[in-house]
């Protein structure tokens, strides 16, 4: 199973300038939990993963890059397809940035989305791929609110 997860605002927008503009610590507690659940293996990007300044822990962190120097706590990955392909039937989170997330849905390999819904628009300049006509809303929490920003939790599944 192949699941993206995100926090994206009123326009999608999941990064501004290369960073998250929004801190909700309830989020990351989220993202942390679900990607540690459900096998802990995680997909990032070369640009996204050198945000993180070091591997996330509890998780096989893999890292898409066109550049074949390793990665300390990382298994690099030259090619997504090949890739992909070898964990279609195990479970992979892809946690970003918007170029891998809209890589692996062109591919047709996102099997459920999960995505933080912030009521809010930050002028982002990176976004998540539009879902509306190939998935179908499978959960949805009640709202939240933590430093002053309205969030709920949503999961869709791919449309059979």
């Amino acid at each position: 199973m192949i699941r993206l997860i995100a926090a994206i605002d009123r326009k999608q927008g999941i990064g501004k300038d290369g960073f998250q503009p929004w801190s909700i610590p309830a989020d990351e507690q989220y993202f942390t939990e679900m990607t540690q659940t459900h096998g802990g293996h995680i997909l990032v990007g070369n640009t996204t993963y050198k945000l993180f300044h070091a591997p996330l822990a509890n998780r096989t962190n893999f890292v898409l890059t066109r550049d074949k120097t390793p990665i300390d706590g990382a298994e690099l990955v030259n090619n997504l397809e090949k890739f992909l392909k070898e964990y279609q039937n195990k479970d992979l989170w892809v946690i970003g940035g918007a170029n891998v997330f809209s890589q692996v849905m062109d591919m047709g390999k996102a099997d459920e989305l999960y995505l933080t819904k912030i009521d809010a628009d930050f002028g982002c300049n990176q976004f998540f791929p539009k879902y509306d006509e190939g998935f179908t809303l499978k959960e949805q929490s009640q709202l939240h609110e933590q430093n002053g920003f309205i969030f709920s939790y949503f999961v869709y599944t791919k449309t059979q």
